[in-house]
This record gives structure tokens, C-alpha cells and sequence, in this order.
């Protein structure tokens, strides 16, 4: 058979004899026709691809002599490929198998599909063995160039996966000398820098590692003035710390206006006494000065002390009593420093939060840490604002928040620790709390009983204080419950408590818990157990009912009786806060009372209602999805897995009036999107503790059933923890299908985080799982995640071929919705490649199907995607229409990325029409609704269409800051589509400013980012700016072909508006430069595109047209 190669020199090979194929522009031509292989190439992009635009007047006569030349040589051939002319261009048909670059991509996406690493290793390393040198190497011509950077583009992702696979397999050491030489051949280049890191660690040779890490390193910032991309910080960064402390976990952010409410301070107690030396510490402290010259506090102070000291009920007194001092605000956050199964707050989470609360707009905060606190003490520059942080776990937690040391702020902390890290470094005042002194502890239970009571009985009541150690939380209680129980003596209630002298504070506290326990009822006993089930000391009255299964009537009774008795706090409507030590007493209780069948069942019942709610919440805002496996988890859940009922009363909860009664009360509940705001945090505590107590199915469904409501509202690192707590208990539990679609959940959580090499990792793992369990819809969701990882870094062709694989079986299963995905993501590849006609005939497709398969999340997704495609084709009416459409529908579901995409959208539809001041005005709005930590692509891909705006709208400067801020959330996720692109407006805007040499410093940092990438807009883009700096320079040809160049690249692609701007420019380049072709040429083939469009540039043309010279050549 004959042997055709275009993978290294343009060959024909008949045996191992070499066929005469002619001359250059002879063995072009056949290049052409077998990258494209048995498919028509028109004839008019042959010769433009040949003649590099320049095709002479003979073009189709040479052409077609080539063609036959080719013909004759070809005919004789083994296997007889034939090349065929038909009415619009050319094909070669021959067997596939006879192509090096069939064989090549054939190979690989076997390759793809494989879940067996050695198998994969054989495939990748016969794709490679298919090259023989540089693709095309003997050919030149710019759009050689591109097709050759596309082909090493590919051969450059199958070399990383074969190097991927040989770690996998273990055997880094034969891949340390290749990714050396290579790595030196291309120093630039940090995924091949990152797979020799990994070569090295995994051979046994942290040292080589390091000084390859730091190699590269320096050289990015010595060289290219920029710092390593996530991926390989994060490298860096375990070489330096090889075993690193597992992240704290943060909560999701709230939206602004709830930030303000959850951070309000709350009401202090009205119970309260002594502290008068604490609360004059605190003023000298914290209290700014009045006037010029007055002393001033450190602004920072630390209460601490021990469990139920009071340290909180301080803190909340204080606030109160220097309100004045702060006129610009007052904060409450608390910091869960000691909460039982939920970790630490991170100082990146409370600086969302606080910010948010301060009025910052959810899309201006920062996406680091340093950038977050820089921000907040910026804010808070002639500010009066207090903050305090309730119950921090160390000095690292609160470090950030500091206030600047002027200007009046101040925050005040408490913990029951000291802090010291506070006090030494950052010269915190410090205010240690004991014991309330007898005067102060009597004086508190008099409050609560009333003078009368204790003026009849002096001796008992100091008897009670001092049994109850005199602290503040153990006095509150004793004296909460002979408040309760006014015709009860106080020596009575002394009978119950043994004395102390004070020093067995927790014994006491002890003490008055049990007694206070010991006079509830039967009925308030069991909920006030059941609540030490939950996960969380805040939680809602509605969690309450569910946990604990009581009709109406009888848990309002219950939980006020709690309340009563200071066992529960309301913490704000129909919420109620538990003291983390009154939690553990309930835990103590419950382990010691309930055996472990009826506290399981307890949890059961809440994990269950939790899932149930999940999805009717998310069902009622449009936002539940079948996602990746809903009804394959469903099933592992089967009947005898349901928790049992426990009565509340004996025949109370099964009497019908009763039952009448409790679905009143619950009706109103209000089981939302805002109520998972609030539980958010809850529901993944809740994940994972059923994870740790051996419930893996409750706690692997309501991963699941969360997973909607987490994909258009991040759930940050409680989110991460919890869905990889549920992965670790399918996996343990056997359950393939559920193991499956947990893989798949970390793995999206990993996408977030801009970890794709992780993301990739979970999704192979997901595939092999699937094909074991012959879980065919398991398998195609695998292969599209795996898709979306090739996706992230730019590498089309091989996201395409995964994303094809997962269509072919969605379309097997006639899984419509899934089929809505895939279809959706291959219009993404296109619209990102540069293809809008194809990603337009794709979105539509996938909004059809979306249509049939009652997919809302796609119905209101795609349509922003519809009119982004119609732009770049110049279709302006229809995509405005279809603008307002995705606009009406995202803002309709508060589908926030949806809005900020169409707005963004209007805002390039604008700007085509020079309608400027509305582009800004509505780009502006597309950033104002991208809420806090939603997808950061997304906010990139909103601020470099900002920044295209304001500098066509004659403001380069606010341009350049949004693509710095573009650049900034682009390297913080590892998305070089949104780099290259931001690249790319910068030059463009340092034209506008006349910095051409930073312009072309740009261009050239875009073309790094694009190596591997398949964008050929950008590239577009690239050369624009080129054009425009040669032009600049005076340099008139070496611009004119930059602009021909950059017009075909347009052409190709399909933009038109961006083929009548080079058009134009070259015409304005050729009128400056005689002797380089006539402007009318490109002017009128410009002009016969602009007026269809109704855009500026036509008018342009026509001026320019009536005053060109008349000596035009033809058009």
C-alpha cells in the first residue's frame, strides 16, 4: 500500500521507493488535500492556502496542471488513491490507514478511550512513531506556518499524555532524558518543565526537582518579567513543603446583601453584669481619639478565656457602648474556632464576607488572598468601622484583617486562646477573662430571678453562684431555670448543685446543665438530644422539625422551652445558635441515652429531609439537573437503607389533627435558593460526617443532589471536603456507579479550582470505574469531563475527540440531555477555535435538543452562547435579539454568569455599531452581575470584552486595568484562552496609546500562551497589531502583509467584521505607500461585506472610496 506522510517532509512512498511529487508548490498541494483527506477542499482556499493570498491570475490553470501532474504519479500507485476534481475544489480519496496523520489521530483516540494505562502507553508511543521531523518540514508560507503549529500542537498533547501515562505506569526515569532535552529546546514551556519535575520526584531525586523548579523560575522572571502559572507554583511549592497541612475549609460566599445581614452585630444579652475594669480596658484600647492630638489604642485586642466565660457577651457589650465612635459601621463575624464538624473559617473566606459587607460589589473583590486584604485595608482608609471576630482558632486566622493603624478603625477578637502571635507581633491589647468576681455573679442572678427572691434567700442565692463557678454561661443557666420555676425555693434548687470553691469551673458548668436538662420534658429531653446530632451550632427551625420528627405544636413548645432555658439562642428569624459548649453536653447526652441504631437513624432522617429539600429547593428555582447521575445514585438507595420514624409523643405524632397542623406550620418554611445559602455550610458538614459514621449512601445522594445548586453557586472548600468525603465512602463501599459519579463531582470541584492535571486525574479514574461497571452513561460523562480538562488549556482538537467519543454513546442511550451537553461543548470548541459558523449550527443543535429533553439550565444557557456566534459573524440584528432573550431568561432563573455573558455580549454589539458609551454602560453591568466566586473564567472573559470596549471607546487606560485584572484571574485558574486573549487587547490598547514596542512585547507574550492552543482569532488579533506597528515604523510592506494575512485568518474563520478591519487597514496601509497595490482593491471588498452589516466601517469605506485616486485597480 502506498505510504502518504505529511508528518515531517511531504512524502510519497510506494514500498520503500520514494515517488517523484514534483516541486514545492506540487508537494503543497498534496499537503493540503491529505490533512483534509477524503473531503472537498474548494478551490479558492487552495489557492489561497498556496499563494499565501496572493494567488497570481493563472492560480486555477497552475492548479489544476498540479492536480494533474499529481494525478498521473498517484494512479500507479499501490492501493490506488485517486484525486478527483469536483465543481468547487478537490479530493484525494484514499484508505485512511495509508495517511501518517490518520494513523497518528486514530491512535491517539484509541488511546483516548482506553481505561488501561498500558495500553495507552503502546497506542500514544505508535502515534508518536508516526512523526519523522518538523510537520510539513520541507514547505514554507504563513499558512504552512499555521497548519504546521496546529500539527505540533497535537503531536506536543499526545507526547504530555504519553509522559503522563509513563508516571503513572512508574516509570519516570525513561522519561527524564527526553523531557530534558526538550525542556531546553523550549525553555519557555511549563507543562513539559512540570511533567520533568514530576520525573524527577517520582525517580527519587527531590534535588534535581528543585533546582528544576527554580531554574525555571528564575528564568521567567529574569526573561519575561512574569511568575510560574498555578500548576507548577503548586509543584514548587510541595518540593518545599513535602508534606503540607490540608487546607482549612471555607464556607460560599454569600451575596452582598446577605453578607450584611449575617454579618450584623447581634443584640447583646440584657443580662449582664460586672466586667467594668474589662470594659475599660476595652476603651482605652480601641476607642480612637475624638480630637487632634488625643492618645490612640493599639486598634487591635484579644479577649480571651475559657469556655462560657462571657468572652462573646464582652465583646457584644462593648460594641454597643462605643457605637458612637464607629459611625461607619460594626461587623460580627463569627470564626467557628471550636465548632464540633465544621473547621475554621479561612481569613480569604471572612475577608468575602467582610468586604461584601463594607459595599464592595460581589465582581470587584479580588480573587487572592493579598490582593483581598490589600482591598479591605484600602476600604477602610478614613473609615470609622469596628470588627469583631468571634471565637478565632489562631493568630494565621485573624491575621489579615487587621485595620491600618490610622484613621480609627479597629477590630477586636476573642478566643480561648491567648494568641500570643497577636500580642508579641502585632501589639495587641489583651483582655484576660476569669471568673466573674461574687458581687458581679450574684448581681447576674439577680437579674434573672428577680431581687426579691434573692433578698429572701441571700445565703442560697450566693450558695448558687458559687456552684455554679461563678462563670457567666453556668449563672445564666441556674438562674434561667429558677426563673422558670418562680414558687420553687432557691434553696431547693441549692440542694441540686453541690458547691465549689470556684476552681472546677467545668464541673460546674456540668452541673448546671444537668439540672437544667434534668427539668425538661420527656419530649424536650429527646430534641434537645437530637439537635447534638446535627452538624453546625446555627441551623434553622425547619432543620429542627425534620430532625427531630415532632408535629407542629409540639416542637414550638420544645424549642421554646430550649430557648428558656438557655440551652438554645434565636440568632435571628425562625434561627437559632447553640453554645459550642451546650453543643457538646447535647452530644454527651445523646451518645450516653440514645443507642447508636437510633441516633443513626436520627441522622438518617435529617440526611434524607436535607436531600429532599435540596431538591425541591433547587427545583423551584430551575436550577436541579440530572448533571452526571441522579437517578443511577437514586437507585443504590433502597428501602431498607430509610431511616425509621421515631415518635415524638405516644400517639400525638401519628393523629391526624396533629399531622393537619404540622404541614400548616412547615408550609411557610421557605425552602429556597437562599435557604441553601444558609445551610450551605451545613449540608457539606452533614456529607461528611455521614462519610465518617459509615452512612456512605445518605451521604453520597446528597452530594448529588446538591451538585446544581453548587455549579451556579461555588461552595468553595466545604464543598470540596464534603464531595470528597462522599467519593471516599462510594469507594469504600463498592457501589461502582456511585464511585463513579463522585469521581466526577471532585473532579469538577477541581476544574474550579484550576487544577486540571488533578481534574484529569479523577476523570480517567471515573472512566476506568465505568467501563468496569459497564455503566455506559458513566463512561460518556467521563469522556466529557475528560473532554473539558483539554478544553481548559486550549487544546481543542483533543477535547473535541473525547467530547465526540462521550456524544457517540449519549446518543446510543438516547439520553437527550446529555446529547444537549456534548453538543453545546463541540459549539464551545468551535466558537473558541475561531469556527462560528460551526459553533452556531451547534448551539442551535444543542438548544434544540435542550428543548426536548426540558433541560432549563441549557435552555438558559445557550442562548448568550446563540448570539455571541451571530456577532462574529456579522448577523447583528439576530444576535441582539437573541441578546435580550438570554438576558430576560438568566436574569428570570438569577442565573448570574448567564446575565454577565449576554450583557457582555451587547456590549460587543454596541461597540460594532460605535455606539460606545452604551458598550461601556453595558459591560460595565455584565461585571456588576457576576457574583463573588462564581466560575473566574467567566469574570475573565467579562473583563477583557470590558476592556475591548472602553478602549474603543477612546479610554485605553481603564482598558489596560481590566485586562490586568483579565490576566489576573486567568493565571489564578490556568486559563490561557483568556490569557492569549488579554495578551492580545493589550497590545491592541498600547497602540491606541502609541507603545509599540510594548504593543509587539504583547503580541509576543499572546503567541507563548497560544503554543498548543487552537485560537485562530487571536493569532488574527496578533498579526492586527503586528500590521499596526510595522506601520508605524514605517515599515509599509511588512505591514500590508501582516493585514492580507491577518484578512485570510478572518476569512477563514468566518468574522467578518474582523475581515472588513484588516481589509480596511491594509487599504489605509497601501494609500500611504505607493507603489504597494491600490487601496480600492481591499476598500471595496471590505465595503461589500460592511453593508449587509449595517456597521460603521461602511460609511468609512464609502469616504474613503470617493476620495481615493482614480487609477484603481480592479477589483
Amino acid at each position: 500500500m502506498i505510504d502518504l506522510r505529511v508528518l515531517g517532509p511531504v512524502r510519497a512512498l510506494a514500498g520503500r521507493h520514494d515517488l517523484d511529487i514534483g516541486h514545492a508548490r506540487q508537494r503543497s498541494l498534496l499537503a493540503i488535500l491529505l490533512v483534509d483527506v477524503n473531503n472537498v477542499v474548494p478551490t479558492e482556499r487552495l489557492t489561497s492556502l498556496m499563494w499565501d493570498d496572493r494567488p497570481p491570475r493563472g492560480a486555477r490553470n497552475a492548479l489544476a496542471g498540479y492536480a494533474t501532474r499529481l494525478r498521473k504519479v498517484l494512479a500507479a500507485a499501490p492501493g490506488r488513491p485517486v484525486l478527483a476534481s469536483e465543481a468547487n475544489g478537490y479530493v484525494l480519496r484514499v484508505d485512511p490507514a495509508a495517511v501518517d496523520l490518520c494513523r497518528f489521530r486514530d491512535l491517539t483516540a484509541r488511546a483516548a478511550e482506553t481505561g488501561d494505562d498500558e495500553e495507552r502507553s503502546h497506542l500514544l508511543a505508535a502515534a508518536l512513531a508516526q512523526w519523522s521531523g518538523a510537520a510539513l518540514g520541507d514547505l514554507d508560507g504563513s499558512h504552512v506556518d499555521s497548519l504546521r503549529t496546529t500539527l505540533e500542537g497535537e503531536r506536543q498533547t499526545a507526547l504530555l499524555e504519553y509522559y503522563d501515562t509513563r508516571l503513572l505506569l512508574g516509570r519516570p526515569q525513561e522519561i527524564v532524558p527526553p523531557l530534558q532535552q526538550m525542556t531546553e529546546e523550549r525553555p519557555y514551556d511549563e507543562e513539559l518543565a512540570l511533567r520533568l519535575i514530576r520525573a524527577h520526584r517520582d525517580s527519587g531525586n527531590p534535588a534535581a526537582a528543585l533546582r528544576t523548579y527554580e531554574a525555571v523560575r528564575s528564568r521567567l522572571a529574569r526573561e519575561l518579567s512574569t511568575r510560574p502559572g498555578e500548576a507548577l507554583r503548586r509543584a514548587g511549592e510541595q518540593l518545599l513543603r513535602p508534606a503540607p497541612h490540608p487546607a482549612a475549609e471555607v464556607t460560599g460566599a454569600p451575596v452582598a446583601s446577605q453578607a450584611r445581614e449575617r454579618l450584623r452585630m447581634p443584640v447583646s444579652s440584657g443580662y449582664f453584669a460586672g466586667r467594668v475594669r474589662e470594659l475599660d480596658a476595652l476603651d482605652a484600647l480601641l476607642t480612637p481619639p475624638r480630637e487632634a492630638g488625643g492618645s490612640q489604642g493599639t486598634n487591635l485586642a484579644v479577649i480571651s478565656g475559657m469556655a462560657g466565660a462571657g468572652k462573646t457577651t464582652l465583646a457584644l457589650r462593648w460594641a454597643q457602648r462605643a457605637g458612637s465612635a464607629f459611625p461607619d459601621g460594626q461587623l460580627f463575624v463569627p470564626l467557628r474556632g471550636h465548632e464540633r464538624h465544621l473547621p475554621p473559617l479561612e481569613p480569604s473566606e471572612i475577608l468575602v464576607s467582610v468586604l461584601l459587607a463594607l459595599g464592595l460589589p460581589a465582581a470587584d473583590i479580588p480573587f487572592g488572598l493579598d490582593e483581598r486584604a490589600a482591598l479591605y485595608r484600602t476600604l477602610l482608609v478614613g473609615r470609622r468601622v469596628l470588627l469583631v471576630l468571634d471565637d478565632a482558632a489562631s493568630p494565621e486566622q485573624v491575621r489579615h484583617l487587621l485595620p491600618p493603624s490610622v484613621d480609627g478603625s479597629a477590630v477586636l477578637v476573642t478566643s480561648r486562646e491567648r494568641l500570643p502571635g497577636l500580642t508579641a507581633t502585632y501589639f495587641a491589647g489583651e483582655v484576660l477573662l476569669d471568673a466573674l468576681d461574687d458581687a458581679s455573679a450574684l448581681e447576674l442572678l439577680t437579674s434573672l430571678v428577680g431581687r426579691a427572691r434573692v433578698a429572701q434567700e441571700p445565703e442560697a442565692a450566693t450558695g448558687i453562684v458559687q456552684a455554679s463557678g461563678r462563670l457567666p454561661l453556668t449563672v445564666r443557666l441556674s438562674g434561667a431555670y429558677a426563673a422558670s420555676h418562680p414558687d420553687e425555693p432557691l434553696g431547693l434548687l441549692l440542694a441540686h448543685v453541690p458547691t465549689t470553691d470556684g476552681a472546677d469551673a467545668h464541673g460546674a458548668m456540668g452541673r448546671a446543665l444537668d439540672l437544667s436538662y434534668g427539668k425538661l420534658t420527656e419530649v424536650q429531653r429527646r430534641v434537645f438530644r437530637q439537635l447534638g446530632v446535627l452538624p453546625g451550632t446555627e441551623f434553622g427551625r425547619e432543620t429542627v422539625g425534620a430532625l427531630t420528627d415532632c408535629p407542629f405544636a409540639v416542637l414550638e413548645e420544645a424549642i421554646g422551652a430550649l430557648v428558656r432555658a438557655n440551652l438554645l439562642a434565636q440568632h435571628g428569624p425562625r434561627r437559632y445558635r447553640m453554645h459550642d459548649m451546650v453543643k457538646e453536653y447535647a452530644v454527651g447526652r445523646a451518645t450516653e441515652e440514645d443507642p447508636w441504631e437510633v441516633r443513626r437513624d436520627v441522622l438518617l432522617r435529617l440526611l434524607e429531609w436535607y436531600r429532599e429539600a435540596v431538591e425541591r429547593a433547587s427545583l423551584a428555582d430551575g436550577i436541579q439537573m440530572s448533571g452526571v447521575h441522579r437517578g443511577a445514585v437514586a437507585a443504590l438507595m433502597t428501602g431498607a437503607g430509610r431511616p425509621r420514624t421515631t415518635p415524638c409523643t405516644a400517639g400525638a405524632a401519628g393523629a391526624a389533627g396533629a399531622r393537619a397542623e404540622d404541614a400548616a406550620g412547615r408550609r411557610g418554611t421557605g425552602i429556597d435558593v437562599a435557604w441553601l445559602d444558609r445551610e450551605k455550610t451545613n449540608l457539606c458538614a452533614a456529607i461528611r460526617l455521614a462519610s465518617e459514621l459509615g452512612l456512605g449512601p445518605a451521604s453520597w445522594r446528597l452530594a448529588d443532589a446538591m451538585l446544581g445548586y453548587i455549579r451556579l453557586h461555588p461552595g468553595g472548600d466545604d464543598w470540596s471536603a464534603a464531595v470528597e468525603a462522599a467519593q471516599r465512602a462510594a469507594a469504600r463501599s463498592g457501589h461502582e456507579r456511585a464511585n463513579t459519579a463522585m469521581l466526577l463531582n471532585v473532579a469538577d470541584s477541581r476544574y474550579r479550582e484550576g487544577r486540571y492535571e488533578a481534574e484529569r486525574q479523577r476523570a480517567r479514574e471515573a472512566l476506568a470505574v465505568s467501563r468496569g461497571a459497564s455503566w455506559r452513561a458513566g463512561e460518556a460523562l467521563s469522556l466529557a469531563v475528560l473532554s473539558r480538562t483539554y478544553w481548559s488549556v486550549g487544546v481543542l482538537g483533543l477535547a473535541d475527540r473525547y467530547m465526540r467519543a462521550a456524544l457517540r454513546i449519549h446518543e446510543e442511550l438516547g439520553d437527550l440531555a446529555g446529547q444537549a451537553n456534548a453538543v453545546a461543548r463541540l459549539a464551545r470548541n468551535a466558537y473558541d477555535a475561531g469556527r462560528p459558523g460551526a459553533a452556531l449550527s451547534g448551539f442551535r443543535d444543542a438548544l434544540r435538543l435542550a428543548e426536548q429533553s426540558g433541560s432549563r439550565f441549557g435552555q438558559i444557557r445557550l442562548p448568550a452562547y446563540v448570539a455571541l456566534s451571530l456577532r462574529q459573524l456579522g448577523e447583528h440584528a439576530e444576535a441582539q435579539q437573541w441578546c435580550e432573550l438570554a438576558i430576560l431568561t438568566s436574569r428570570e432563573m438569577d442565573f448570574h454568569e448567564g446575565v454577565a455573558i449576554a450583557l457582555s455580549c451587547r456590549a460587543e454589539l454596541f461597540g460594532d455599531v460605535g455606539a460606545h458609551a452604551e458598550a461601556v454602560t453595558s459591560a460595565r453591568e455584565a461585571h456588576v452581575a457576576i457574583p463573588h466566586l462564581s466560575d473566574p473564567r467567566i469574570e475573565a472573559d467579562c473583563l477583557i470584552r470590558l476592556g475591548s470596549v472602553e478602549a474603543a471607546a477612546d479610554h485605553p487606560e481603564l482598558a489596560m486595568r481590566s485586562f490586568g485584572r483579565a490576566l489576573v484571574m486567568a493565571e489564578q485558574v490556568n486559563y490561557p484562552q483568556a490569557a492569549a486573549r488579554a495578551h492580545a487587547e493589550s497590545a491592541a490598547a498600547y497602540v491606541r496609546l502609541g507603545l509599540y514596542e510594548e504593543a509587539l512585547a504583547a503580541c509576543r507574550r499572546a503567541r507563548r500562551v497560544l503554543r498548543g492552543c487552537d485560537m485562530q482569532l487571536v493569532r488574527a488579533q496578533t498579526l492586527m497589531v503586528e500590521a499596526d506597528c510595522a506601520l508605524a515604523s514605517g515599515r509599509c510592506a511588512a505591514a500590508i502583509a501582516a493585514y492580507r494575512r491577518a484578512a485570510a485568518r478572518y476569512r477563514a474563520a468566518g468574522h467578518r467584521l474582523g475581515e472588513i478591519r484588516a481589509l480596511l487597514s491594509w487599504g489605509r496601509a497601501a494609500a500611504t505607500a505607493p507603489g504597494h497595490g491600490h487601496p480600492a482593491r481591499p476598500w471595496k471588498h471590505a465595503l461589500r461585506l460592511a453593508d449587509p452589516l449595517a456597521v460603521p466601517e461602511a460609511d468609512t469605506l464609502r469616504t474613503l472610496l470617493r476620495h481615493a485616486p482614480t487609477a484603481a485597480t480592479p477589483a
